[in-house]
């Protein structure tokens, strides 16, 4: 799966809708940068959240986790991770 090119794609389809031709590195400022904002990052959140089966605590949507694609790649992983650790202790229950 690879996360960063899903998000560029969604910000290119969704964000930008092919009028800027901004090319979006994986350091891009997306929220301080002003591509994203407030009103934006409610879909942003979630494309992710249905995309990659994962939910984020509202202390997660903030600009320190979201602003680069770089972080929001981190932050995918470590739920995942996160995710299948849950799953494979057998436990039964989704680590959010």
């Amino acid at each position: 799966m690879e996360i960063k090119a899903e998000v560029r794609q969604f910000i290119a389809e969704n964000v930008l809708l092919g009028v800027h031709q901004t090319t979006i590195e994986d350091a891009t400022p997306l929220i301080t940068g002003g591509l994203i904002d407030s009103i934006g990052m409610i879909g942003f959140v979630a494309f992710l959240e249905s995309r990659f089966a994962v939910e984020f605590m509202p202390r997660e949507i903030d600009v320190h986790s979201l602003d680069t694609v770089e972080r929001i790649e981190e932050l995918i992983r470590k739920k995942l991770a996160d995710r299948d650790a849950g799953v494979a202790a057998g436990d039964g229950q989704q680590i959010r």
